[in-house]
């Protein structure tokens, strides 16, 4: 990994927040990031379950040490969220949001992030392997995006993510995704 993942690079800037090796996102970034997250009205599309509802909800669960997270920014401006948590040895369970103002290269963004991840290496050894998603089959827009970053879509998983819904929550059908370093490769 690199000395301090506050990465400059000629168009983006990645800003980290890895438990025990960086924290280059403070709780007042990460504010700043939850109000955009509510602007842009994405809080409860991100987070469809229902367990984070307030900023303070927001902080504390991205500052968990049971998450990596990732914010790319162009000239300050914040334009994907990306954070990584279930850990299977170098794979992750990757959840992400790309926020308005990366429109028209939200492809690139995020090839730019993917890439920074997979190949990232620390003592000789890449950092990742792989990530895989479960993103919920009604978000077929999102499910179109990954596919172009090169994501395989696996399997369907029924009554397999909670949305919450006004008082209850309800199980709905997610689309189990993994990329592979490899995968980013054919993109090329």
């Amino acid at each position: 990994m690199h000395d301090s993942l506050e990465v400059l690079t000629g168009r983006y800037e990645i800003r980290a927040h890895i438990p025990n090796f960086t924290n280059c996102l403070n709780e007042q970034e990460l504010a700043i990031i939850w109000k955009k997250l509510c602007d842009e009205r994405k809080k409860k599309i991100v987070f469809y379950d229902g367990e984070i509802t307030t900023e303070e909800e927001f902080i504390q669960f991205m500052q968990d040490d049971m998450n990596y997270v990732y914010a790319v920014y162009e000239r300050g401006e914040v334009l994907a969220l990306v954070w990584l948590n279930n850990f299977l040895g170098r794979c992750a369970m990757m959840h992400f949001t790309m926020f308005y103002n990366s429109k028209g290269k939200e492809q690139g963004t995020a090839l730019f992030l993917l890439n920074f991840m997979l190949f990232s290496q620390h003592e000789g050894q890449y950092c990742f392997d792989a990530f895989y998603g479960l993103t919920p089959r009604v978000y077929r827009h999102v499910l179109s995006f990954i596919k172009k970053l090169g994501f395989r879509l696996v399997t369907e998983m029924p009554s397999s993510v909670f949305f919450q819904k006004k008082e209850k929550k309800c199980l709905k059908s997610a689309v189990l995704s993994i990329i592979r370093r490899e995968y980013l490769n054919i993109l090329e």
